[in-house]
């Protein structure tokens, strides 16, 4: 009969080269470094510490992830994308995402702000076309002059009251939406009163104000705070 094993010998060996193995490999000294690790290093040293293979896993891991992000955020967006491929075996999904949202707030504020100076070339040309009306037009913003600054007052009151009582939230998106907004409503209103009184105008004009109001909004908020505009998926 052959000898018999004790089981605990046979877990023990097992143990011990599987230890062998971690520390062969340099696994068990990875450790993700803390935040401060990264903080005040330019771009060339995140990408030295993320493509040499001498450094932890985890240390190339973070670099890697902190330089497509700060690519990311200096508008380098190309090269983000660059390095998010160059790094796709050992990085962070997150930083991916984040470039990709960069690049779209990018297509989307363009966007905005070229509806928005087509609709303000519009509205002043129509007003311009229709100078002698201009007087009379411009007299008909006294008439509204109350309802517009207790919406401006509402809007940047109110709606930076409401934001600034959530955590880390801030009123100036709110104060500085409503400020841009008094001149463009009184552009509106003067465009409204020299402009055609047609059912198809008014209803053009309408469209075009709610659109402009719209892409300013969104100028605003991603000029201050882009994080603001993560959950809409951007």
């Amino acid at each position: 009969m052959g000898k018999h094993v004790d089981p605990w010998v046979g877990w023990s060996l097992g143990l011990m080269v599987s230890l062998v193995v971690l520390l062969a490999t340099g696994t068990t000294r990875a450790q993700a470094p803390p935040p401060s690790f990264f903080e005040g290093r330019d771009l060339d040293d995140l990408r030295a510490l993320a493509s040499n293979p001498r450094n932890d896993i985890l240390l190339r891991r973070g670099a890697a992830t902190r330089l497509v992000i700060a690519l990311a955020d200096e508008g380098r967006l190309d090269e983000a994308d660059a390095a998010g491929r160059e790094f796709a075996k050992n990085i962070d999904p997150a930083a991916i995402k984040h470039a990709h949202a960069v690049r779209l707030r990018a297509h989307v504020d363009a966007v905005a702000r070229t509806v928005l100076g087509v609709i303000l070339g519009i509205a002043t040309l129509s007003i311009v076309a229709a100078r002698r009306a201009i007087a009379a037009a411009v007299g008909r913003i006294r008439d509204v002059a109350s309802p517009i600054a207790f919406f401006v007052l509402y809007v940047g009151l109110m709606g930076g009251y409401l934001a600034s009582s959530y955590e880390n939230g801030s009123a100036l998106p709110f104060v500085l939406f409503a400020t841009c907004m008094l001149p463009l409503l009184a552009i509106f209103r003067v465009w409204s009163a020299a402009g055609s009184a047609h059912v198809a105008a008014r209803a053009g004009r309408g469209i075009a104000a709610i659109t402009a109001t719209l892409a300013l909004a969104y100028i605003v908020v991603e000029h201050v705070n882009p994080a603001y505009l993560e959950g809409y998926g951007l």
